[in-house]
Formats: structure tokens, sequence, C-alpha cells
């Protein structure tokens, strides 16, 4: 019976596009699971509405929490690529195949079972939240009002893979920035200051600088030029810069983004902003703008402090992992124990995305021994 309950939500959670774009977003998948909670649990269950009409869903079963056990509910978008519908979860092999099944339904179908076991532990949370794929809004809503509220002795994230323990990784720093030189003519090169040319050797000496920031756990601090694109300033339109191409004239702009995966908390984006602009100086142009879409830090809990008994579960190496919003939570609380775990695997974001059951069912009792007496 549960391994049938378990499939069904699973299949329920991967039916309902939950993806973001200019139609589609998280509220559809919020109100089922919004309702589920309110039918079949004890608990205490709230919409927070984080802007634009998307909520997390928050239950508990106490105003004091010993244990907040959290997982996103929105997707990335569907690619072209899918060779089935994506969102017609598809069961075969003891596989259930959809959008989301690894990434990360599955995982919400677990938490939904757990809150409604009645050997549910006293002084549990729930956060069900949106926005994990993009810009964090979900985390970030949960974070401004319950800092300060709640101080949880443990965080427990099912948005992991493998059965296998995450316990840190790596921070995320995005950045966009305009360097600005001076225009003159290709024949004549000293006549001009080309940006493009040097923006290339500023972040010659960006990634070099940001290569000494290394973790004995988390390694190296990693750095992903993502966009470059530069030419002459030709006004605006519509209130975007037109930069010309013509190969007779010096490039006076170049914008870049940037994005920087540091291992070391002290690294900020301020820091890299600053670093660029003594660059810049040295090398005869300027940053004009820059703009910060993203400052997380690393995080890092020792495996010492995750106590899981006699579970005996595998550790993933800390620093091969990408950005985890769980940071937000050790940082915000009090560097609270922290680790993921979860029934995913490597097909997360792919097209014919999906899960085991069986994976689905263990993660099911493993996370049960920890929440439910």
């Amino acid at each position: 019976m549960k391994k049938t309950t378990i499939e069904k939500l699973t299949r329920k959670l991967i039916s309902i596009p939950s993806f973001v774009d200019e139609r589609v977003n998280e509220a559809v998948v919020g109100e089922f699971i919004y309702d589920y909670l309110k039918d079949n649990s004890g608990l205490e269950v709230e919409r927070q509405f984080v802007g634009d009409g998307r909520f997390n869903i928050i239950a508990k079963n106490n105003q004091t929490i010993d244990t907040l056990v959290v997982g996103h509910i929105d997707t990335v978008q569907p690619s072209k690529e899918w060779t089935s519908d994506p969102l017609d979860p598809v069961v075969s092999d003891g596989r259930i195949c959809g959008l989301g099944a690894s990434d990360m339904k599955s995982g919400i179908a677990v938490m939904l079972s757990l809150a409604v076991n009645p050997k549910l532990k006293d002084k549990t949370m729930f956060l069900f939240y949106v926005d994990e794929e993009y810009d964090f809004l979900g985390m970030r809503g949960f974070v401004k009002q319950f800092n300060g509220m709640i101080n949880p002795k443990r965080v427990i994230s099912l948005d992991g893979s493998d059965l296998a323990i995450t316990n840190g990784c790596r921070g995320l720093i995005e950045i966009s920035c305009t360097i600005k030189g001076r225009s003159g003519h290709a024949a004549r090169p000293q006549s001009g200051v080309n940006a493009i040319v040097k923006s290339y050797q500023i972040l010659s000496q960006l990634f070099d600088w940001l290569a000494e920031f290394t973790d004995p756990i988390l390694g190296p601090t990693s750095s992903n030029l993502a966009y470059i694109f530069g030419g002459q300033n030709q006004g605006e339109f519509n209130g975007e810069m037109i930069l010309g191409k013509q190969g007779n004239v010096i490039a006076d702009i170049c914008q870049f983004t940037l994005d920087i995966r540091p291992s070391r908390p002290e690294l900020t984006a301020q820091m890299v902003i600053d670093f660029i602009t003594e660059q810049a100086r040295e090398v005869g142009v300027e940053l004009v703008s820059s703009s910060i879409r993203h400052d997380l830090g690393s995080w890092y809990t020792p495996p010492e402090k995750i106590n899981l008994g006699e579970l005996k579960l595998p550790f993933k190496p800390a620093g091969q992992t990408g950005y985890i919003d769980v940071q937000m939570l050790w940082r915000n609380f009090n560097k609270v124990p922290c680790f993921t775990i979860g029934a995913g695997n490597n097909m997360a974001h792919k097209p014919d995305e999906y899960v085991e059951i069986e994976k689905i069912l263990e993660l099911e009792k493993i996370t049960g021994r920890l929440i439910c007496q």
C-alpha cells in the first residue's frame, strides 16, 4: 500500500507543471500540496507568499522547531528532446519517468508521506518552497521571515541524490560588468583603447587571483566566463545599448558575465568587483557599471555534527556539487547541522528524466527513521 501511495504522489506531482515561464509557475502544485496536508495531516499549514502570487507551503506540529525538512517544488523547463510527454509520467521497469522525477518531485512525495505519518516526531517543520531552479525567491523569503523566529537543531533537505549525504557546497557569485575603453581607427591601434582586449587582460588576472581561494575540503574556487560581447557604443534603443560590429573600429565597450563558485566564505561579490575596478584602472580602461545577481557563500557541516545513528550512509565529496540553497539556512540559523539526501540521480535536468521507485521507498524509510518515532 505504501508503494502505491508513493507512486501515486510522485506521478501526481509530476503531472502538475511547476516550471517557471510567462504562463506557468508553482502555484497549482502548491495548492495541491497545501490541500493534501490540510486534508490528511494534523499539522498547522500555511501559505507564505513571496511575490507575484507565488508561495511556499509551511507545515509544523509545534511553534518550537527541532527539525526542519525542506524541498523545492519547482522544476526546470522541459527541453524539446523528451521522447515522451514530460508531464504524463510513465511507470516501467521499476522507474517513474517524467519532468522533475529525480529533481525533486519524488522527494516532495516523501515529504508529504512523512508529514501525514501519525508517528511524526514533535517539533518538526516542513518547508515546500518555490524558485530553487531560478533565483531562490522561495528560500530567500523563508529566511527573511523566519530568521530569529525559529532555531532548528538540524536541517534535512531531500534535494539530494543516490541516497548519499551531501554536507557542504561551494557558494555562488554571479556578476555582470561593463568595461569602457576608447574608440578609434583599427588601422591605428594607438588611437583608441580596445575594451574587449583589455577585458581579457583583466579577466586573466582575476582568474589567477581567484585560484588562490582554495579550501582543503571544498577544493578550488572555480570561474566561468559565461557571456562576453563588445563593440563600438552607438547609443541606446528601448533602454538597450547598441554595439557596432564593424571591423575597422576599435571597440570601446565590453560587457561580460561571470559565474564564480567560491570555496572560501570570505570571498564576496564586492571583493570581485573591487578587484576588477583596480585592474581596469591599471590597464587604462574603466568599469562603468556592474550588477550582482547572486552573492552566496560556501557551506560545510562536519560529518561528526550530523547524527545519523546506525544508518551508515555514504558521504559525497562536498566540493563536487553545485550550489545548494541549504547554505542560506545554514548561514542564517547559526550554522546548524545541515545535510541533503535524496532518491534522485544524474538524470536531473535531462530529457527523459526518471527516478527508481525502490530508491523513493528507501528514502522514505531512511528519513522516517530520522523524523518519526
